[in-house]
């Protein structure tokens, strides 16, 4: 990249090249190499960053705050979600704190305008994603999936066994979609779901409804992949045309179809990430217990429970009764 590069002057051709280069290396380099979204992520960084020079046009070395802000703007104008443009502005800040860390780029580049122009961060749990379905509509989106899957269309009889997983164990989304075939034991009548957690621990779970183990098995069979469960392959395959297949499922493909079915069922807005507060709004109306939805939610704090249930759960009643015999006793 060219120090001379001026406010006024656009990116040559030869900037351009360096620029993508120093994107895709950045995006690489700052990607955990065990992470199950690695390539998701990856591509997910060099989209940001790429937008972004290709909207302002100018050398990293150049951009302001000022710039920074006219993106927000752009990007707010979309009616993007606060998060998303909050996500976009940290990954490009992320670029900005690399970029000065690297001993030639350094040179040039010695600040980061992202830093006065990114907004406060969204309140965790306040957003779309966090609020539950209630159960009419859990109802007619299972029937929606289930649907699919008895006409024999074995990417409905995927998509139903990973909605269950999901419903049935509030597992995360890429917890779920990251499974292999190893990380399932057939134990009885029962599954027995290992995998890394948040935190890097491994857990292993226990999954005894029926439901679950059937549609897991439905699809591994429709689809001659039953002998999966004996490697470690991914444990959800891509079956359209628009992937390769037999690759890895990835989350944003099944992200995808999820809203398809929620608009078939009437829901006008779904995100992945509902499944598992769904899962919690369940378990906590069922027991009446915030430490029985933590340990389910496998939280490590008590007060990011909260947050999840607390807006949708009404406090079981366990103590009038009792209290009104003593009055009239």
């Amino acid at each position: 990249m060219s120090e001379q590069t001026s406010l006024t002057i656009p990116l040559t051709p030869r900037d351009d090249v360096a620029l993508r280069n120093a994107v895709a290396l950045w995006a690489d380099t700052t990607t955990a190499v065990i992470s199950l979204r690695r390539h998701e992520l990856i591509h997910d960084k060099q989209e940001a960053a790429r937008a972004f020079f290709s909207f302002i046009n100018k050398h990293p070395a150049d951009v302001t705050p000022l710039d920074m802000t006219e993106w927000r703007c752009a990007l707010e104008s979309r009616e993007l979600k606060p998060a998303t443009v909050y996500a976009r502005l940290s990954r490009l800040s992320s670029f900005f704190e690399w970029a000065m860390r690297d001993p030639a780029l350094g040179k040039v580049i010695n600040n980061n305008p992202v830093r006065l122009a990114r907004p406060k961060a969204p309140k965790a749990y306040q957003t779309e994603s966090s609020k539950a379905l209630d159960d009419a509509q859990l109802r007619t989106l299972v029937s929606v999936v289930k649907k699919r899957a008895e006409r024999g269309d074995v990417i409905g009889k995927r998509d139903l066994a990973i909605l269950l997983f999901f419903l049935l164990t509030g597992m995360r989304r890429s917890e779920v979609i990251g499974l292999r075939g190893g990380d399932i034991e057939r134990r009885d009548e029962m599954l027995i779901v290992r995998n890394k957690v948040k935190g890097g621990d491994y857990v292993g779970r226990e999954v005894r409804d029926p439901q679950v183990r059937a549609a897991l098995f439905d699809y591994l069979e429709s689809c001659g992949r039953i002998k999966a469960l004996d490697t470690n392959g991914p444990l959800w395959t891509r079956h359209d045309r628009a992937g390769k297949p037999g690759a890895q499922l990835t989350s944003h493909a099944f992200s995808h179809n999820l809203k398809r079915y929620a608009k078939e069922a009437g829901i006008e807005k779904i995100h992945v990430h509902q499944t598992r507060h769904t899962f919690a709004r369940m378990v906590a109306e069922d027991t009446g217990s915030l430490t029985d939805t933590q340990d389910a939610l496998g939280h490590r704090n008590l007060a990011t429970t909260r947050a999840y249930v607390q807006r949708i759960s009404v406090k079981r009643d366990k103590h009038s009764e009792g209290i009104s015999r003593r009055l009239t006793e």
